[in-house]
């Protein structure tokens, strides 16, 4: 089947949901790893982490870098193609609640994305499952939601695909699922490329979206599940940015509890471990703020949500922190809002062992406690 390429109209929709970049995000950051594009020749699955509701306007700024732009199919939360959808997400109050509410009754962004490629996939234990599990229907349902994107790939489009089916809500990646092992199956020379989404919800008033762009990779058809799901686990977990925020996060946790350290010692701190970084492990990806002499600035902005969370207190230019901070919550669930600061530290899963190495080479040069 030939490739269904964009046209002006499908391009403009994209372009309109793009357009809501500046309600959500304080900024936007790309990085390459060649040229400022995304390869995806027909049949392509697109693979990205998967980490809120924002997703989907990222999933707007990524598709201007596809080469070639071809149409999507993207499987999408069921209850967002439905009707007053924006009201019960956001549960937003006063003014806000009515423009949401007139957004819902004209019923344009269901249209929207479907119009764009989104097609309802059923979740485990959410939307209506429960009930289907009960009647015994729920593997038939899945079944035939999987064979209708794959019905959809044959008839042209490329696939964008979250593979841990949910949110991560640590802030590092869910359980991968086995959905791009099950497409490769089904599709034969099916290309594979990847992008990871990075919030960096402490450096600005708003959160800051990286993106880091991969290399296209193949699946070996001989590949098990389980080798598959590693892989696709491996290459999402490896992009993740090193940010101001979740660099920060990382250093005030291995500080330990009650530490006092000046406000101009832990800067040069993160200076010196972003030089370290960038010296040794230059394939990993890092943000703009720390490669920039001074991040000061952002760092005060930082440091004055902690406080406001009573996660570290400051005085005279000595920043002290507090036991909270080091709380771990009984669950994970929402851990953004429990423990931001573990949150952001959890980013860094992928390149822990590294930053470990970095950590106890400083501790040496600097003598700050481990």
């Amino acid at each position: 089947m030939k490739p269904k390429t964009h046209t002006i109209p499908y391009d403009f929709l994209i372009k309109l949901v793009s357009l809501a970049k500046g309600l959500v995000f304080h900024s936007i950051e790309e990085n390459f790893p060649e040229n400022e594009e995304l390869e995806a020749p027909y049949p392509s699955a697109l693979l990205c982490n998967h980490v809120s509701e924002a997703d989907v306007v990222s999933l707007s700024m990524v598709y201007p870098r596809l080469n070639p732009k071809i149409k999507m199919i993207i499987p999408a939360r069921e209850d967002i193609l439905k009707r007053g959808f924006l009201q019960k997400e956001f549960r937003a109050k006063g003014f806000l609640k009515w423009i949401l509410k007139f957004i819902d009754a004209t019923n344009i962004i269901p249209i929207l994305l479907r119009y764009i490629g989104a097609v309802p996939i059923k979740r485990p234990f959410r939307d209506n499952a429960r009930e289907l599990i009960k009647k015994g229907e729920l593997r038939d349902k899945v079944d035939s939601e999987w064979t209708d994107l794959v019905a959809h790939i044959r008839k042209g489009r490329n696939l964008f695909m979250f593979p841990e089916g949910t949110y991560n809500h640590d802030g590092f990646l869910n359980q991968v699922k086995r959905g791009a092992y099950y497409i490769k199956s089904k599709i034969d020379k099916l290309h594979f490329n990847s992008f990871t989404l990075t919030y960096d919800h402490l450096s600005y008033k708003k959160t800051k979206l990286y993106i880091k762009y991969g290399k296209p990779f193949e699946i070996p058809n001989d590949m098990p599940a389980d080798q598959v799901v590693k892989l696709v686990a491996e290459t999402l977990g490896k992009h993740y940015t090193v940010t101001l925020g979740n660099l920060t996060s990382f250093v005030l946790l291995k500080l330990g509890t009650e530490t006092k350290i000046k406000k101009q010692q832990l800067v040069q701190l993160l200076s010196q471990f972003k030089l370290h970084l960038e010296k040794q492990f230059p394939e990993i990806t890092i943000a703009s703020e720390l490669r920039k002499e001074n991040f000061q600035s952002q760092l005060e902005l930082i440091f004055s949500k902690l406080k406001k969370v009573n996660f570290i207190d400051w005085e005279d230019e000595v920043i002290k922190t507090k036991e909270i901070l080091y709380h771990i919550p009984k669950s994970l669930h929402n851990l953004k809002k429990s423990n931001i600061v573990l949150y952001h530290k959890n980013q860094l899963t992928a390149h822990l062992t590294k930053l470990e190495q970095i950590w106890n080479q400083l501790a040496m040069e600097t003598g700050v406690k481990t």
